[in-house]
């Protein structure tokens, strides 16, 4: 660490202790300073807090003395402020979405700070004196409220509408929003893309902390599988970030908010309930548990929560590698270069899936303008499985041209493999983070924290492999979606012709990260004249990252002396995929694990292959980024600019281990160093013009950039030898630097929902993309390559629109029906420039669309909501994308449209219980990716359909 940044944390301490020592004195001296304020200037501030009808405090209420177009808007806590208010006399009023509209005349005089107290807005009622927003779509009015008035582009989603979908973690939650698509890991949400870019373009807090990565692919941006969605109050997905948030956000920034407490009385929520899976007709356990309550005339509140729940899920897939061989002898004239299914894995998985999280928030507000808080959150996912795999391999043996399907034969080297993987994989990450907010008199605001987050992945897995080679195939394409390799001259269902091929121990795979952020933001308002006001912020971030990974690593392959599958053989699997692929017995675990201990003397243990599998994956990294920002923001009448810069500096480093070989074959290690660093200057303006009370135009600009994943940058080298892959890490990655442009028109009804439009741009350099590719000649021919690179440049322009409505106009029945509704279109095109490391030549691809952006995504709902009763029916599609690119256009991968169907319902018994059941996935709509042209499928995915039934309680 520098010395600067040294100075820079010094700095940092002292500013944060004096906000604790002003939060401290803040109760005894607040009359004191406003005594001398009063006689020293002209302006006060005026304090209050907004409430609802059931005295929970209002988010979002835009508070605004209209002559002096002077406003702000209420805090997750219902409190406003409004500073610089000259003397005199104003009227302030007060609106919120769904409430009546509430006006009170104030009078400035020699006072500096006026404390309104609570203000209750009342419910607006329909013509029947029904009121109009329920307690089913009430936190939903809220967050809608708080998107209202903020002053950059932002979806807020509130805990209320997450619990109207059947969504068990925030990945899934989040496929709700406009632009957002989401990646699954067996049937369940797991990493998202927001408007089509990379799960590495988008920033993912926590309380606003980022958290740090065990992903087992290196990935920057955490799996949210992690997080259960039942432990946030809200989510805020940014896609036009302002100069005072992290810059490395192309795609957009999505915050987590945990809960705070609200309720002066106490109260007691949680869940509940069972559940089912289809596909392997087991049950599931999911319950929740919340307490919240302000003590101390409501200045101290604690709130602790806690989430736990327990599934069986999985998968019925198979894998394909299609590859360009030549059909026949090389010496007959007949042969010929083709493109052929080479190799075929049935993969199906059953897993255990425990995820269980516990937050914890303390907060103690010394006034109503200075507060501190701690909040702690401990999420952790563990899932055990048990990972079967046949593997059909013709290696290329097709040896007549005259009959190309038939591939193999007794003397060649086309094999069958039966193997099986016990697998224990457990990711945990543990945030704490503190800080607080104090006003310094009529100065301005200062606000400041530190957090601190671990994450751990630990990855046991013991692997047995039994096969078979000299096997002669007929491969039959005659089914699209399943490929068949028929075994002409060999039995599968025999157990003994398979000889044991060897074992391998992961005890264990370690990742680790840690973060350690802090920060701190000053805000000074002023005003010029009546008609215009505005405030000044300014600060810094400072944030230093750890990340190891560490792998030990046992393989023994040859076994002295006869070891065949019937020695150790298990439990019949059955079939998969409607019985197309018949599965039968795989090696018992528990029985190879105790073959494995007796006989461990007649192993041999592969030491070359272990060291370089250890050695290859051991690694450490550091990234220190330090930045700064100053923006401002000024209303003119109904216009607000806010325009600003940031500057991210990052200074990263790694220490990897590169093995050598040895001209005698030896292997031996050395380490190998690294120190990327690069800095941005990021310039941003946003426009909003208020055309209504209701309605809003923004216009934006910002630029943004997406730093690489961590482990891409290491230089290591993966060889998974079953597989024939190689997965390199490449030091020479830079950052994408991307110019953003957004522009929308957003209307909020008055009673509840919301109609919105949009267009945006991006403009990417350098974007970053795994290249997937095919080695040609050398040790690894043939092997599939996979590597990070640079792309030249991609270009993305696409809408969003958006519809959220209840039908409250309706007569009877049917206003308690409603539609959400929102749909994306994208279309990109990118440049990428490569080079013939044979030729030099330089390999050129234009026009290629962005990796991982489906041109269309969309979600409709249609749901009804009355009195007691809640039901719910929504589709999600996410369109055709691709997945990687090559230079040659025959290796590019896609993922193939999808559509899932979901549905839930619930019945208000009484104040205090509500009966619900969720359904997923009732269309099996199946996960296919494919090679270059749809009938070459790569993977094949179904997961069944899950149901969940419970009851939710509040005390």
């Amino acid at each position: 660490m520098n010395e600067i940044t040294r100075l820079y944390k010094k700095v940092l301490i002292l500013l944060i202790s004096f906000g604790l020592v002003q939060s401290a004195i803040a109760v005894e001296n607040t009359s004191k300073i406003d005594v001398v304020e009063s006689l020293q200037q002209e302006y006060a501030t005026v304090t209050g807090k907004i409430l609802g009808d059931s005295e929970d405090p209002l988010p979002g209420v835009n508070v605004i003395i209209k002559s002096l177009n002077l406003g702000a808007s209420t805090d997750w806590d219902g409190l406003f402020t409004l500073d610089k208010v000259p003397k005199g006399t104003y009227t302030i009023q007060v609106s919120y979405l769904g409430f009546d509209t509430f006006e009170q005349e104030i009078e400035i005089s020699g006072t500096s700070v006026i404390n309104l107290g609570d203000i209750v807005l009342r419910p607006s009622t329909n013509e029947l004196g029904e009121v109009i927003v329920t307690a089913n779509v009430e936190g939903q009015q809220k967050a809608y409220n708080l998107q209202r008035t903020s002053d950059n582009i932002k979806t807020v989603v509130s805990a209320d509408l997450v619990n109207q979908f059947p969504d068990i973690n925030v990945s899934e939650a989040l496929q709700r929003v406009p632009g957002v698509n989401i990646e699954r890991n067996n049937g369940e949400g797991a990493n998202i893309r927001v408007r089509g870019t990379p799960r590495n373009f988008t920033t993912v807090t926590i309380d606003g902390a980022q958290l740090p990565v065990t992903d087992g692919n290196g990935a920057r941006t955490e799996s949210l599988d992690l997080i259960p969605a039942e432990l946030l109050s809200s989510m805020e997905v940014t896609k036009a970030p302002t100069p005072d948030m992290d810059g490395d956000a192309i795609g957009g920034a999505v915050n987590l908010i945990t809960p705070t407490a609200r309720s002066r009385k106490g109260t007691i929520k949680g869940t509940i309930a069972g559940g089912y899976a289809d596909i392997f007709e087991e049950g599931s356990l999911r319950t929740k548990l919340k307490f919240d309550k302000r003590f101390a005339d409501g200045k101290l509140g604690v709130l602790v929560g806690g989430s736990y729940y327990n599934t069986v899920i999985g998968e019925e897939r198979f894998e394909t590698l299609w590859r360009e061989r030549r059909i026949g002898e090389s010496s007959d004239p007949n042969s010929f270069r083709a493109t052929v299914l080479d190799e075929l894995e049935l993969r199906p998985r059953e897993n255990v899936r425990t995820r269980f999280g516990v937050n914890t928030t303390i907060d103690y507000k010394f006034t109503e303008r200075s507060k501190i808080f701690a909040k702690f959150i401990l999420n952790r996912l563990e899932d055990e499985s048990e990972r079967y795999r046949i593997r059909y391999r013709a290696r290329g043996e097709f040896l007549d041209p005259l009959n190309p399907d038939i591939a193999g034969g007794p003397d060649t080297d086309a094999r069958f493999r039966k193997d099986v993987a016990d697998q224990i994989v457990t990711r945990e990450n543990v945030t704490f983070t503190f800080g607080g907010e104090q006003n310094i008199g009529s100065f301005g605001k200062l606000d400041y924290g530190y957090s601190a987050s671990r994450s751990e992945r630990i990855q046991n897995v013991e692997r047995s492999v039994f096969r078979r080679r000299g096997i002669t195939y007929r491969i039959d394409l005659s089914e699209r979606d399943f490929p068949q390799f028929i075994p002409l001259d060999f039995d599968p269902t025999d157990a003994t012709q398979l000889e044991f091929s060897g074992y391998q121990r992961d005890v264990p795979q370690l990742t680790q990260g840690n973060i350690q952020t802090t920060y701190f933001n000053m805000t000074i308002p002023y005003v010029l004249g009546t008609k215009a006001n505005g405030q000044i912020k300014l600060g810094g971030k400072f944030r230093f990252q750890e990340n190891l990974r560490r792998r030990v690593n046992r393989q023994y392959g040859d076994f002295d002396g006869v070891y065949t599958l019937d020695q150790v053989i298990g439990d019949d699997q059955g079939s998969i995929l409607g019985g197309r692929y018949n599965l039968g017995a795989f090696p018992s675990p528990s029985r190879t694990r105790r073959h494995f201990i007796d006989n461990f003397d007649l192993y041999e243990f592969e030491e070359d292959n272990a060291f370089q599998n250890e050695q290859r994956d051991t690694f450490d990294l550091t990234e220190d980024v330090q930045a700064g920002y100053i923006q401002g923001k000024i209303n003119f009448n109904n216009l607000t600019v806010l325009a600003g810069v940031r500057y991210e500096n990052t200074d990263a480093g790694y220490t990897a281990i590169r093995v050598i070989e040895e001209l005698n074959g030896d292997f031996s290690a050395e380490p190998a160093f690294g120190s990327p660093s690069y800095d941005f200057w990021l310039p941003g303006i946003h426009l909003k013009y208020t055309l209504t009370d209701l309605t809003n135009i923004r216009l934006s600009y910002n630029k943004s950039f997406a730093r690489p994943d961590l482990f891409d940058l290491v230089p290591r080298e993966n060889r998974n030898f079953a597989g024939e892959v190689l997965e390199r890490g490449n030091p020479d990655l830079q950052p994408a630097l991307s110019q953003n442009f957004d522009f929308q028109i957003e209307h909020y009804f008055a009673t509840d929902g919301i109609a919105s439009g949009g267009v945006f741009y991006k403009d990417i350099d350098d974007f970053i993309f795994d290249q997937i590719s095919f080695v040609d000649g050398g040790a690894f021919d043939g092997w599939r390559l996979q590597e990070p690179v640079n792309g030249e440049n991609s270009q993305l322009l696409g809408v969003e629109i958006a519809l959220s409505k209840k039908f409250s106009f309706l007569p009877g029945f049917l206003s308690g029906f409603g539609v959400y509704l929102n749909y994306t279109y994208v279309n990109s095109e990118s440049t990428f420039v490569s080079f013939d490391e044979d030729t030099g030549e330089e390999l050129r691809r234009e026009d290629i669309p962005f990796v991982g952006q489906a041109d269309n995504t969309w979600n409709a709902a249609l749901y009804y909501d009355k009195k007691k009763f809640s039901a719910r029916l929504s589709l999600n599609y996410n369109d055709r994308s691709l997945l990687s690119f090559s230079d040659d256009p025959e290796f590019d991968l896609f993922l193939e449209e999808r559509y899932q169907l979901d549905g839930n319902a619930s019945y208000k018994l009484n104040d205090h219980l509500t009966f619900f059941v969720e359904m997923q996935n009732l269309l099996d709509d199946p996960v296919v990716e494919f090679q270059n042209i749809r009938s070459q499928v790569t993977n094949y995915e179904l997961y069944g359909w899950t149901g969940r039934f419970g009851v939710n309680f509040k005390f």
